[in-house]
């Protein structure tokens, strides 16, 4: 690997007594678009105001092309930032609010003139250049941000959940025209978010952060896939959880009520321990018979049934008062009963469950 663009060493923050990030250590390359994905409160934010030099850690440092920048003024760093909240001047036009950064560092007139004109092109908003913030919708005035965070042609760019004020649709759209820019640009970004599915479709890599440490980093699909704790698994996507005891780690298999659950997964817990175990909606399967022989069945009875459209969303509850979802799509519904109330047998796959440490944090 080559040396790191960006690299965050052992970054702990405390404010007073509250402990808001604690040893965290990140590598990013150049080019890269990083996720910082978790709860409210995790300290993703902190640690991006800690790189923009918006916040001082209490311990720990930040190497930029192996310059220590740590206590580096964030007009000294040649970063772009975009917020939630647009921070746009409504006194200003858009070529005004765009042309700001390029003003104050005396960029020749027909320079900012032409740089603002590509920038404009560049986001969507050619002839926009006239009009005031108070005049776009909130997609327009969150890509008039963008023009002007990406004006100073800076060589990090941080961008602090700027979708989420947006609606679902409008969301959706602008999320695919940030990634595209990030990718024609080339500009290594770091992106806050606590929707995991901006993370998932729009990230190199993704930060997974709970109560100001990091739980996993990873590309989406090692993130959804293979979840490195309980808590990944909950939180990004959606995940099952069934209790469970192992009663042969050898084996690799775990009793889930009466029943003896086969894993693929390696079992580094003794006979008799409690364990979870974790399975996505997508990955049960619903099968017309318990009798089969087949390995891995358990019996369910449906609690409830959603029509989602490309599938029927199952609330399945099973005979030690469990719960769990499965999807269903429309063209298999015809062979199964899928009313309330119903007996439906499901089908664990032993490649597609993974087992963990039981843990206070997960409810199931």
């Amino acid at each position: 690997m080559a040396e790191p663009y960006l690299r965050i060493e052992s970054i702990t923050k405390k404010f007073d007594r509250t402990l808001a990030l604690e040893d965290v250590s990140l590598d990013i390359q150049e080019g890269e678009f990083v996720f910082l994905l978790g709860p409210s409160g995790c300290g993703k934010t902190t640690l991006l105001r800690i790189v923009a030099g918006l916040e001082v850690p209490t311990s720990g440092r930040i190497l930029q092309k192996g310059q220590d920048i740590t206590y580096l003024s964030p007009a000294r760093r040649n970063i772009g930032i975009v917020f939630q909240s647009y921070a746009l001047f409504p006194n200003l036009t858009v070529f005004q609010n765009i042309a700001y950064g390029l003003e104050n560092r005396k960029m020749p007139k027909e320079q900012i003139r032409r740089r603002v004109a590509d920038l404009l092109q560049l986001v969507g908003l050619e002839g926009y250049g006239e009009r005031y913030p108070a005049q776009l919708s909130g997609g327009q005035q969150q890509r008039v941000a963008l023009a002007r965070a990406l004006a100073i042609s800076p060589s990090l760019l941080l961008l602090d959940e700027p979708l989420s004020a947006l609606d679902a649709r409008v969301r959706a759209n602008l999320r695919i025209e940030v990634a595209r820019l990030q990718r024609q640009l080339g500009i290594t970004t770091i992106m806050v978010s606590h929707d995991q599915e901006e993370a998932l479709t729009m990230a190199d890599r993704v930060v997974v952060m709970d109560q100001g440490r990091i739980a996993q980093i990873g590309t989406p699909e090692e993130v959804y896939h293979s979840p490195a704790t309980p808590f990944v698994a909950d939180f990004v996507g959606l995940m099952n959880f069934l209790s469970g005891v192992v009663v042969a780690p050898e084996l690799r298999r775990v009793r889930v009520g009466e029943v003896d659950i086969n894993l693929h997964q390696e079992i580094r817990h003794p006979a008799g321990q409690g364990v979870l175990l974790a399975i996505r909606p997508e990955k049960v399967q619903v099968v017309e018979s318990s009798g089969d022989g087949r390995e891995n069945v358990l019996r369910t009875r449906v609690r409830e049934v959603e029509f989602i459209g490309a599938f029927y969303r199952l609330h399945l509850q099973l005979a030690q008062a469990e719960r769990l979802i499965a999807y269903l799509p429309p063209q298999r519904s015809s062979s199964y009963s899928i009313q309330e109330g119903e007996e439906v047998p499901i089908y664990l796959p032993p490649d597609q469950l993974r087992v963990y440490p039981k843990t206070n944090s997960i409810s199931v």
